[in-house]
């Protein structure tokens, strides 16, 4: 049987942005952040949305923040500080 498979490939790079809004809330005792960002290269009045475990970001995501968003198939996965 030739080399393993492997399906997918490398992760994609995280893309910079902005983060226009930020709001901490709890989830059957577990700390998640609703998160509105904005990639560099979006239109000025685009707006996205990510719901993400409190594990998932760095802590006190703050309106004005620069991040490094990792997402896999469109699925944000990661926040970084810039």
């Amino acid at each position: 049987m030739p080399g393993k498979w492997v399906r997918g490939g490398e992760r994609p790079p995280g893309r910079g942005g902005v983060i226009v809004d930020a709001r901490a809330f709890e989830l059957h005792g577990t700390p998640y952040v609703a998160l509105r960002y904005r990639f560099d290269d979006d239109p000025p009045d685009a707006m996205r949305e990510a719901r993400l475990s409190a594990d998932m970001t760095y802590d006190a995501p703050q309106p004005g923040d620069r991040v490094i968003i990792d997402a896999v198939l469109g699925v944000v996965d990661r926040v970084r500080r810039a």
